[in-house]
């Protein structure tokens, strides 16, 4: 009868007692201690850090702590001194259209005697490139050598019209050929020579790669006699050239 819930239909008696000790309620009581329990050791523990906290120092003494904030105050200090007050400082000069002193230009930095105004390079007399120095005139011409090596090739694809060999030989090589020879023929990079096409070693030169042009567009054509006459007109002028340039 101590039991909530009924007892099953068929059970028996030393079932019925089984079932009252089981569910009987002194148990409840023992249920509530242990979170009594725990709670007062936590409580404990809690006190006993505290009591550890006042009686060591877990990260710096005092007597460093001292230092470190007397360090910090003289730094502070030195450093308030060697700052230059706001009326000393050097104040920001721009310039409008490179008129007035524009200290803070970008322009600044270019050498006064340079007369390119957009270049900060050294001046022509002062710089370490010299453009028309043997060793780059001498690399030039070892490519030139490669390329005028392979313009040999032509006229056996012109003999076997191969069209497209030929085109891709002439492609290849035509941009290459053309920087190098205006290299050797002004005697620098562009910039940094006369670009004076009037010359006798420029209008070879620029007669020379005409040829060359036709003879791409005669091979596209499969036109095989103009481009053989094109091929042999070419070398005549490329060795002019390179008797008037001393190659």
């Amino acid at each position: 009868s101590s039991l909530s819930t009924p007892l099953p239909r068929y059970c028996t008696p030393a079932c019925a007692a089984s079932l009252q000790r089981t569910h009987a309620p002194a148990m409840a009581p023992r249920t509530r201690l242990v979170p009594a329990c725990l709670a007062a050791s936590a409580v404990v523990g809690a006190v006993h850090l505290l009591g550890r906290g006042s009686q060591e120092e877990v990260f710096v003494t005092p007597n460093l702590r001292g230092e470190a904030a007397a360090a910090l105050a003289a730094a502070v200090v030195a450093g308030s001194l060697g700052a230059p007050g706001p009326a000393s400082a050097a104040a920001t000069k721009f310039s409008v259209f490179g008129f007035g002193d524009g200290a803070s230009d970008v322009y600044a930095s270019i050498d006064a005697d340079q007369k390119n105004p957009y270049s900060q390079f050294s001046n022509p007399k002062d710089r370490l490139y010299k453009e028309d120095a043997a060793e780059y005139i001498q690399k030039k011409k070892v490519a030139l050598d490669e390329s005028f090596k392979r313009l040999e090739k032509a006229p056996y694809f012109i003999k076997t019209k191969q069209s497209e060999n030929l085109k891709s030989l002439l492609t290849l090589q035509l941009e290459m050929m053309r920087q190098n020879m205006e290299y050797v023929t002004a005697k620098g990079a562009p910039g940094y020579r006369n670009n004076d096409e009037s010359t006798p070693a420029f209008q070879k030169a620029n007669a020379f790669f005409q040829d060359i042009s036709d003879l791409n567009v005669y091979g596209k054509s499969k036109k095989w006699p103009e481009a053989s006459d094109s091929y042999s007109k070419a070398m005549t002028k490329l060795a002019e050239w390179k008797t008037l340039v001393a190659y």
